[in-house]
């Protein structure tokens, strides 16, 4: 395969540019001896300084060598040192640019960034007052386009730093092609450098069509750039007539107005840089048209073919993204549409609820203030109770201390009876022994007597034990049941009470539970419309799909043959860069044949001027003839000699020319494997970028999901203050 072939083939990325630069660098380090070797311009800090990094160039060693050698006069090498210090110099102080360059970008990011921190502070601020009007949406929709515009910035960036690099790289390669001339002395070292010329003018053909897709990427960005700023103005002339209705309607105070002006002025700052980028890359395309019009010769037919082939994808590619751009629109609208009505029904529903709510609580609190007044008079009631109570209980503890005292009076009448016992037993005893010494039978009598008498009063003194037994328990039975009824009375009082207060309460519990039946009838009505208008908005939708469906299979028919048309015309143009590549053969070896013939004819005209020069001092001098005739056969034999040595270095040159080309095909070889892992390369990071794409829409779905919860979460903490304030008014009325 031919490297034409892999030109035209394969046109790899912004990443896969990188790589091939950075492999093409590679092989022309290890292929080209004399290349000067660019500084690192990632680590300016670390770099040594320019004479050391000269001296140990593999370029100033080689010319080292070949002094060392005798191929090269002292006089060139000073030359060639000069030259390559000078492009060594502009080199570090292009990267010293460059670097310059970067930390102003960076500068201007972090600015970026603490703006976009400002406007979202300012944002969050504007959706906590009012998180449902126009306004927000319309400037959520300016973000996205400012988000948009900055990621075609940052692309377009990307573009120029490339174009920049291949720039100075092509730049350099003319100069070292101009600094390696081809010297009159050695006519086989001219051959390789012409080989090698050759392989630098492939690279730059194929750096200068990557310069052009580039070119052409860039002019697209800046199209894309253009409707979004019309877009963008269109946008902004809507937020201000929005801004100006809500400072007519809300009373916004002027900061708003000033914050405003100032990210206009921002904005227009940011403007004036876009301008400055714009006439850079001007700059640039101006360069890349000086480069392009030194090749025109050898490349309009291929750039014919090339444009018809890229105008044909441009095309197609515009129709991709105006489909996807305009397929997303839709689904955008309908979901704010769909959004819009449904908060908008769930609003109305939801104030309704808060007015009925209001209503009921109303009503509520007028019952409670009712039942608070019932039940002061039940209290006053219950406290003429107590009182009632409290004077009964007063009079039957006073019936109690009065049984209490005639109870303490009786066991003392019992303790004069045991005394009267002890003292009738002494005098029984007395008895007993005066009886003794009258008589032991009239003994005998008074002991039956004494007996009886003793049975008696036993006897009565159990009756009277009993007696008083008997009133002990009528009393406290007597106090129990008036006790007894008492509580019956107070329990049967509060059970009464009790039982028309769950009556009343059970006659509110009605009365709320019909006003909810007819609240819940009025919301049934509302959500039986609300469901109306959500399926003939859904019937809409599917008749929209159904014509979205259409346009898409219209619009993936034209891409098919637009696909087919690009293959034709892809085929088309392989052939004629097969074609191209064998004239540039032809002419690169016409051109060194006419190199030679050029050679020949100078070194004859110069043979010439000294024969002529020499038959004029013939002429004058026909003596000194023979010393001449002499000389130069001397001459002639040094150049045979010199001849003979040309030729043993011709083929030293041609071994080494067979060496360079074996390391070529091994080159060759190893930049096809690379391209193979950079194609493999390529589809896992299409892929990658595919689960990025799904991951963000992902992300945005559920950003939105978040939205609308925290702005239901403001609606629910707005009616809970309205319905506290509320609470608050009815319990000062």
């Amino acid at each position: 395969m031919n490297p034409s072939e892999e030109e035209t083939e394969c046109r790899p990325q912004s990443a896969e540019v990188e790589v091939e630069e950075q492999d093409e660098d590679k092989g022309m380090e290890e292929d080209a001896p004399l290349v000067a070797v660019a500084p690192d311009a990632s680590l300016p800090e670390k770099q040594p300084s320019t004479s050391s990094e000269v001296s140990a160039s593999p370029a100033s060693q080689c010319l080292d060598e070949l002094l060392s050698m005798g191929r090269i006069s002292q006089t060139k090498a000073d030359k060639l040192n000069s030259t390559y210090k000078l492009l060594h110099d502009t080199l570090k102080s292009a990267q010293d640019s460059e670097i310059h360059l970067l930390e102003e970008a960076k500068r201007c990011r972090a600015e970026l960034k603490r703006l976009q921190v400002e406007v979202e502070s300012i944002e969050e601020k504007s959706t906590s007052e009012e998180p449902g009007s126009e306004v927000n949406e319309l400037r959520q929709q300016l973000l996205q386009a400012y988000n948009e515009l900055k990621a075609a910035e940052e692309r377009e960036y990307m573009a120029q730093h490339q174009l920049k690099c291949l720039w100075e790289e092509k730049q350099y390669l003319e100069k070292e092609n101009e600094i390696q001339m081809k010297p009159a002395e050695q006519e086989d070292k001219t051959e390789v450098m012409q080989d090698l010329y050759e392989d630098l003018r492939r690279e730059v053909a194929q750096r200068q069509q990557e310069i052009r897709s580039l070119m052409e990427d860039i002019e697209t960005h800046e199209k894309q750039i253009l409707t979004e700023q019309n877009e963008l103005e269109d946008k902004k002339a809507l937020i201000e007539l929005k801004e100006a209705e809500k400072a007519e309607l809300i009373r916004i105070p002027d900061q708003i107005l000033k914050e405003t002006e100032r990210k206009c002025s921002k904005k227009e700052a940011a403007m004036k840089k876009m301008k400055i980028l714009n006439v850079e890359i001007s700059e640039i395309e101006q360069q890349v048209n000086a480069v392009d019009e030194r090749n025109h010769s050898l490349r309009m037919k291929e750039e014919e073919v090339m444009q018809e082939l890229e105008g044909l994808r441009v095309q197609v590619e515009a129709g991709q993204r105006i489909q996807r751009q305009l397929l997303k629109e839709q689904e955008i609208k309908k979901e704010e549409l769909n959004e819009f009505m449904g908060n908008r029904g769930i609003l109305e529903m939801k104030l309704q609820n808060i007015m009925c709510d209001r209503k009921h609580l109303y009503e509520r609190r007028s019952l409670q203030l009712k039942e608070k007044n019932r039940q002061m008079q039940t209290l006053n009631r219950m406290e003429h109770a107590l009182t009632a109570a409290t004077e009964q209980l007063e009079h039957t503890q006073n019936i109690y201390e009065k049984l209490k005292a005639q109870l303490d009076a009786v066991p003392k009448t019992e303790a004069s009876i045991q005394q009267r016992m002890e003292l009738q037993k002494e005098v029984d005893a007395l008895k007993v022994s005066f009886e003794k010494q009258l008589s032991v039978a009239e003994e005998e009598s008074e002991r039956k007597q004494q007996y009886r008498v003793i049975q008696e009063l036993l006897s009565d003194s159990n009756r009277l034990r009993e007696e008083v037994h008997n009133l002990r328990c009528l009393t406290q039975i007597k106090a129990e049941e008036r006790g007894q009824k008492h509580r019956e009375l107070l329990r049967v009082e509060q059970l009464n009470e009790h039982i028309q207060h769950e009556l009343k309460e059970k006659d509110l519990i009605i009365m709320d539970h019909n006003k909810l039946n007819t609240m819940l009838q009025r919301r049934i009505l509302q959500y039986s419309k609300l469901c109306d208008m959500v399926m003939e908005e859904k019937k809409k939708y599917v008749k929209l799909k159904q014509m979205a469906s259409q346009t898409i299979t219209e619009l993936t028919e034209q891409i098919k043959v637009l696909e087919n048309e690009s293959e034709i015309q892809r085929t088309i143009a392989i052939n004629k860069d097969r074609g191209l590549s064998k004239a540039r053969m032809k002419i690169s070896n016409t051109s060194k044949t006419r190199d030679k013939l050029r050679n020949d004819i100078s070194k004859a005209a110069g043979k010439q001027c000294q024969i002529n020069q020499e038959c004029e001092d013939n002429k004058l001098e026909l003596m000194k003839l023979t010393q001449m005739i002499s000389h130069q056969q001397e001459t002639l034999l040094e150049m045979n000699k010199n001849h003979e040595a040309a030729i043993q270095r011709r083929n030293f040159l041609g071994i080494q020319l067979l060496e360079h080309e074996e390391i070529l095909c091994s080159y060759y070889e190893k930049v096809n494997i690379q391209e193979a892992a950079i194609t493999k390369r390529n589809s896992i990071l299409e892929a990658l970028e595919k689960d990025m794409r799904d991951l963000e829409l992902a992300i945005n779905e559920e950003k939105r999901q978040i939205d609308l919860k925290k702005k239901d979460v403001l609606l629910k903490r707005k009616l809970e203050e309205e319905i506290t304030m509320l609470q608050i008014e009815v319990e000062k009325h």
